[in-house]
């Protein structure tokens, strides 16, 4: 059964055809014709049995699935929240001499309240069929429900990469793969890597805010970077803008988002297993010791986790 189109508010109604709590697959072949998309969301050029990636959003459902997003309550009073930015001054430094000085300040401003929605982080994987005849699927394995909103997201999840999906049932073991790679980060080489060396890595995201945030992603980063992580781990695909600074000998695992507005998660984990992690059972499941808001006394914070 193929499904198309740009987005469904609702089941396709064939699908009502097929039993109630029935394991399905939701995929598209792995051909030419989207070749250039598959690299576009994350995977390798080679498109390998088994390379898996939180798909790179290029719309709105691809973003919540990565992102998740917030719930603005206009029905309710505003609120005082704080948006970071630098703060310049000159003062005087002796006979007809000025210094500039500068330091990360927090502005008030007026919004509505806002509830955060836990990104479903659902995870694209390659297999091969017994012909071996690639598709790309989800990861997971989907079952079949009349009134389930996952299988409504992962199907607008492909309609809005791909333009269409198929829907695989009968013998779904002839549908797999041996090996799960996933390639959600890329780790550094071993040794030091300053701030101006990781900087050059990551500029073109930087670069798609504007100067005001630049600065104070800037200072974040040169902060952590200044305790001289022994590993850095910078995301690929839907884990695009976040790093993982890996402090082994003080067990600790710094999770930085280049975005303004978040927060540096502290884990006490190994990095094989936070690499596994999906973004919502970061968010979800509270897994983290720690979790410095960017904002008033993050340096302290972060000084008395690193120092």
């Amino acid at each position: 059964m193929i499904i198309a189109g740009k987005r469904k508010r609702k089941l396709d109604k064939r699908l009502t055809k097929l039993k109630e709590g029935e394991i399905i697959k939701i995929g598209v072949p792995v051909d030419k014709d989207n070749s250039q998309v598959l690299k576009k969301i994350g995977f390798t050029e080679s498109l390998y049995d088994g390379e898996t990636v939180l798909p790179l959003y290029n719309g709105p459902i691809s973003k919540y699935n990565s992102e998740g997003k917030y719930i603005i309550h206009k029905e309710q009073p505003m609120e005082t929240a704080y948006r970071q930015r630098e703060w310049t001054w000159k003062q005087w430094a002796g006979y007809h001499e000025t210094e500039t000085h500068s330091r990360i300040v927090d502005v008030p401003y007026k919004r509505y309240p806002r509830s955060f929605i836990s990104p479903p982080s659902v995870e694209l994987s390659i297999i091969r069929n017994r012909e071996g005849k690639k598709y790309v699927v989800p990861l997971e394995k989907i079952v079949y429900l009349r009134n389930s909103e996952r299988l409504l997201h992962i199907i607008n999840l492909f309609l809005e990469i791909f333009g269409y999906c198929e829907i695989l049932t009968g013998n779904l073991e002839s549908y797999a793969s041996k090996n799960i790679k996933r390639l959600n980060w890329e780790i550094l080489p071993p040794g030091k890597w300053p701030w101006a060396k990781i900087k050059e890595k990551i500029l073109p995201i930087i670069k798609q805010t504007n100067q005001q945030k630049q600065v104070v992603i800037e200072h974040r980063l040169k902060t952590i970077t200044g305790y001289e992580p022994e590993f850095t781990a910078i995301g690929q695909a839907g884990f695009k803008g976040y790093l993982i600074f890996g402090f082994p000998e003080k067990n600790i695992y710094a999770l930085e988002s280049l975005f303004t507005g978040n927060a540096t998660y502290i884990f006490e984990e190994n990095w094989q297993y936070l690499s596994k992690l999906t973004k919502a059972e970061i968010l979800k499941h509270s897994l983290q010791k720690d979790r410095p808001i960017h904002k008033g006394n993050w340096d302290q914070r972060i000084r008395k986790l690193l120092f």
